[in-house]
């Protein structure tokens, strides 16, 4: 049953706790700036990037204290690079593509276009406040909303906060992708350690906005906490 008090289903020890309408958003635009970005190398690169891996990591350390998390995208197996992605703190849209256009991996060619959305995380975890499982797997889920999902989006929002709560101990980070102004929803971003691929699938397959239709695109990659931050 849902509380009603509490409309959006958030769990009690959650800071949205109790919010809704413009009281939540009000909550989203007082949150710090991030942005996620994203990006794939190009074909046969991995040269490239060793090359240029020096001073990719010296361009990550200088901005130590604005990154969440900086990490490698993995193949499937966990052997090879195939791209790179970040959480970072910067004011606006045109500092997050100053950042990966400064960066030596995209100065170096190697970059293919970056993807950026704003983000709000979740949960306050950042690089190194939790040790990976060593018997686990991590996996960065970016679940990008189709048209016209706004009465969806509302139709299923206590169930997908419950459902987070359920199953908050897999969650690196999580929360909504939005617009460069803070309000419009584009979807949500899921950083989560699980068994395997296959399960990864199945907690974002399990997702109460997935089975909703609200999601019209789902791309789950591996990765890993990198160097660059250690």
């Amino acid at each position: 049953m849902t509380d009603d008090g509490n409309l959006g289903g958030y769990r009690p020890d959650d800071p949205r706790y109790g919010l809704s309408g413009q009281a939540l958003q009000d909550y989203y635009l007082a949150r710090p700036t991030h942005f996620f970005i994203r990006a794939f190398y190009k074909p046969d690169c991995l040269d490239l990037r060793s090359r240029a891996m020096d001073a990719h990591l010296a361009h990550v350390r200088a901005h130590r204290a604005q990154i969440h998390f900086a990490d490698p995208l993995l193949s499937d197996d966990g052997a090879t690079p195939i791209g790179t992605m970040c959480i970072i703190d910067v004011d606006d849209r045109a500092a997050a593509e100053a950042y990966i256009a400064a960066d030596p991996y995209n100065q170096a060619g190697l970059l293919e276009e970056p993807e950026i959305r704003r983000f709000v995380s979740s949960k306050r975890l950042r690089h190194g406040d939790r040790a990976p499982d060593p018997n686990l797997q991590m996996f960065v889920a970016e679940c990008i909303d189709g048209p016209d999902v706004v009465e969806k989006r509302k139709a299923t929002a206590a169930a997908h906060h419950a459902y987070q709560g359920s199953i908050h101990d897999r969650y690196i980070a999580h929360g909504p992708l939005r617009g460069d102004d803070g309000i419009d929803l584009e979807g949500s971003l899921f950083l989560i350690e699980v068994a395997d691929r296959a399960a990864a699938e199945e907690l974002v397959g399990n997702e109460p906005m997935t089975a909703a239709g609200v999601f019209a695109e789902v791309r789950i990659n591996r990765w890993r906490y990198g160097t660059s931050l250690g």
